[in-house]
């Protein structure tokens, strides 16, 4: 036990010296690029076949269907997003840091998509197949993250590696539009248009190179994967811009 409290007190009073030697702390600011999914949500799509029971009284003699199962189609559309990233992080020893990490996305572009469901009622009354059609159109994310975590480093040559794993959050908003159509008829209550926009929590495992530029200056080149709750959780993330190293 005293061992274990040794090595713990001669670590803790090493740190210091170990910052003596390393710079106080490092800005990066620059650009990213961030490949990101816009939604994840299935749209009915295919054929199905509904079994009609007949069942009448004295007055009116109606067809009762037993709902079947509905295909579907996974729509989840990629968008390539531009924006800027920026970082600050606490180096605490040659080796390690803590960083808080924020960055901005936005697009103008449109992705959609057209599914048709197809119904088919068995034994055939008066109409036996009708066709419904789904559209719903996306555009214009925009999408920012505020993240921070640790930040560890790897000597290599003149240039240095870092790695990095970052928790926070998420603020993402993207226009949606939604038409269904029923036999080529389009009701007033099938046209949907709204702006989403929503909070979520998210994380971001990655990491890149520091090339050296001058004595405090290097030119920094990452990659970052993020994934955050919601609908859409898979996103790429590459960043490129100038890191400024504060401190000795």
């Amino acid at each position: 036990m005293r061992q274990v409290l040794s090595t713990l007190v001669l670590f803790a009073c090493s740190i210091p010296l170990f910052a003596q030697s390393t710079p106080k702390a490092e800005v990066f600011g620059g650009f990213s690029y961030l490949n990101y999914e816009v939604l994840s949500v299935n749209l009915p799509n295919g054929s199905i076949t509904e079994n009609c029971t007949s069942s009448s009284s004295s007055t009116t003699s109606t067809c009762q269907t037993t709902p079947a199962s509905t295909p579907t189609l996974n729509f989840n559309p990629r968008m390539g997003l531009y924006g800027w990233n920026g970082s600050v992080t606490a180096d605490l020893t040659p080796w390690f840091g803590f960083t808080t990490d924020f960055s901005g996305n936005y697009g103008k572009a449109t992705d959609s998509i057209t599914t048709t469901l197809t119904t088919t009622t068995i034994p055939c009354t008066l109409s036996c197949t009708f066709t419904d059609a789904y559209q719903l159109t996306v555009s214009d994310p925009t999408v920012y993250t505020f993240l921070f975590g640790p930040q560890f480093y790897f000597p290599a040559g003149k240039a240095k590696l870092y790695g990095r794993f970052l928790a926070g959050g998420e603020h993402k908003s993207v226009n949606e539009s939604q038409t269904d159509t029923i036999n080529g008829s389009v009701l007033p209550s099938m046209l949907a248009t709204s702006a989403t926009s929503g909070n979520y929590f998210a994380m971001a495992f990655g990491g890149g190179v520091d090339y050296p530029i001058r004595k405090k200056l290097s030119w920094r080149i990452g990659a970052d994967y993020l994934t955050s709750t919601g609908t859409a959780q898979n996103h790429v993330r590459i960043l490129t811009g100038v890191v400024w190293r504060l401190g000795k």
